[in-house]
């Protein structure tokens, strides 16, 4: 499926919105314990990340989202890097999600080290508020820029906000170039999370197909 062209919803200062639970196809985390429907796709996205897609695999939601990670000629490298990182995060979803001060030591420092430090509300909303004075164009520029602390990252790791899930990815034999697909329930989806996982391992950018 070509990924039109949209806007990067997934902004790191956005206010966290709590969901309300619905029981509909795909389950929620609940209690510390995540339902049938999710824990079956975080176990499909580990085989993935392992082995690649299975020639007769259907791909689930709506489909599937190409991705194009530019990098400096270590492109093989940091595939391997961001495939680590879901690794983990997909076998900590599915024993129990940790606690936030547990994951600076259950990831690896390269990428917790990467992370911005966490911002407090009023933090977060005097940076807004810089942000909003700049001209459009520095703003999309320093929203571009913008590192994520490694408590928004989580969020929207955490099971009950998944937007997206591994399908496959290759590293060009250009080795400044990665193609990754995700599978996704819905268009518009949030992303952010996606590119900063490539950013953090060491691309140079991460951008939606048709945007290339």
């Amino acid at each position: 499926m070509m990924a039109p062209n949209f806007a990067n919803k997934d902004s790191i200062w956005c206010l966290r919105i709590i969901a309300t639970f619905h029981a509909d196809n795909y389950s929620r985390v609940w209690k510390g314990r995540i339902m049938t429907g999710i824990r079956k796709r975080l176990e499909s996205e580990l085989r993935r990340l392992a082995d690649g897609p299975l020639p007769s695999e259907q791909i689930g939601g709506i489909g599937t989202v190409r991705f194009i990670a530019r990098c400096t000629g270590d492109a093989s490298d940091i595939l391997e890097r961001v495939k680590q990182i879901l690794i983990i995060i997909d076998t900590e979803s599915i024993a129990g999600w940790p606690a936030e001060d547990e994951w600076k030591n259950i990831l690896p420092n390269w990428f917790v080290s990467v992370c911005a430090p966490s911002r407090t509300r009023e933090q977060a909303e005097q940076w807004v508020t810089w942000w909003k004075t700049l001209p459009p164009d520095e703003q999309a520029r320093v929203k571009k820029e913008k590192k994520w602390a490694l408590d928004d990252w989580l969020y929207w790791m955490q099971p009950d906000n998944r937007q997206w899930f591994w399908w496959d990815a290759k590293a060009l034999e250009d080795v400044t170039s990665i193609v990754v697909a995700v599978e996704v329930d819905g268009w518009p989806f949030p992303w952010g999370a996606l590119r900063w996982l490539f950013i953090a391992a060491g691309a140079i950018d991460l951008n939606a197909e048709a945007e290339e």
